[in-house]
């Protein structure tokens, strides 16, 4: 790499998202995983002038945020919203905050259960900027407006637990959304007729499946990973059921997955030794013959990786959330 920029962190970080801008360059929201009730999101920044990041926002949490994720694009959203600079955060519910001004201010609590199941993942269409979607450990998946503030759609999703979901961010696509939980299956959903899914991968032994990933400029390919495994599976959404590829971390169990943002087959995988992996799925796909795909570049951040970021408005860098630091690196 050519340039590495690194925040510490004064806790244990785990969730971690990159801004839609291209002013600052570089703008992240960092989440700790702390076991007591003092948790925090910090908004830290790239200074130009001391090339250092530097963190410029702050915001007090009782639970550690399961995923962070930043308002596509700058405009406004609606009356309510005029600002574009958003930040959504789950835990047990999902909360919208303003950022601006140095500080991060809670603007809005989304509605859910009596009992405040975990959730577990969100995800924020880029096609139409007040749908929101939020996965649950009590096998629901619900689908906001984030004008009216209101659910829109909530439905049982899976048979245990959901653990991710992906929604779909292009045109053709728009209506569809992805899922993947705890009985180990990916699940594809049309918003349009909810009465159905589809199963498009079963994982064997019906181990958990963690987190899932849409391809960005491939709207035919997902990839995903399980419990504890040393490898990332990539699913043809056209061939349901199939495992297309694995892509072998050869040891080291999974943590996070980011497709890339402008080459088509590029996937960047996170590891539980610090390993950081980008692999050119386009060449492994079209390589019949070889069962599994050799890694395009290697970085070795040193500590766990919990998180990876392939930001739309910096392709050249990646982000990894790591244990005590934050890294922003240029490939």
């Amino acid at each position: 790499p050519e340039g590495r920029y690194v925040y510490q962190t004064p806790w244990q970080a785990y969730a971690l998202a990159w801004a839609w801008r291209t002013e600052p360059r570089v703008r992240l929201a960092i989440g700790s995983f702390c076991e007591t009730d003092r948790n925090a999101i910090q908004v830290v920044e790239l200074n130009e002038d001391s090339g250092r990041l530097e963190r410029v926002a702050e915001v007090a949490q009782v639970f550690p945020p399961t995923k962070l994720l930043w308002k596509p694009y700058d405009g406004g959203m609606g009356e309510a919203f005029k600002d574009g600079n958003l930040l959504a955060a789950c835990s047990t519910a999902v909360e919208l905050f303003q950022f601006g001004d140095g500080q991060l201010k809670s603007v809005a609590k989304l509605p859910t259960h009596k009992n405040c199941p975990p959730v577990t993942s969100i995800d924020w269409s880029q096609i139409k900027e007040t749908k929101l979607a939020a996965s649950s450990v009590d096998t629901t998946i619900a689908i906001y407006d984030l004008v009216k503030l209101k659910i829109e759609t909530q439905l049982i999703a899976h048979d245990k637990a959901v653990f991710d979901i992906a929604l779909g961010q292009r045109e053709s696509i728009a209506s569809l959304f992805c899922s993947c939980g705890q009985d180990g299956s990916i699940r594809l959903f049309d918003d349009r007729n909810l009465e159905h899914s589809t199963i498009m991968y079963d994982n064997p032994n019906s181990a958990p499946l963690l987190r899932l990933a849409w391809n960005k400029l491939d709207k035919n390919y997902l990839a995903t990973f399980g419990s504890d495994a040393s490898s990332v599976t990539l699913v043809d959404l056209r061939k349901p059921s199939i495992c297309l590829k694995q892509y072998p971390t050869h040891g080291p169990c999974v943590n996070a997955i980011s497709w890339s943002p402008v080459a088509r087959g590029r996937l960047l995988v996170g590891t539980e030794d610090g390993g950081t992996l980008i692999w050119n799925a386009s060449e492994a796909v079209a390589d019949k013959a070889k069962p599994e795909a050799s890694s395009a570049l290697q970085y070795d951040a040193q500590h766990e990786v919990h998180n990876v970021q392939w930001p739309e408005t910096l392709p050249d860098h990646i982000a990894l959330g790591t244990t005590r630091k934050v890294e922003v690196v240029q490939i």
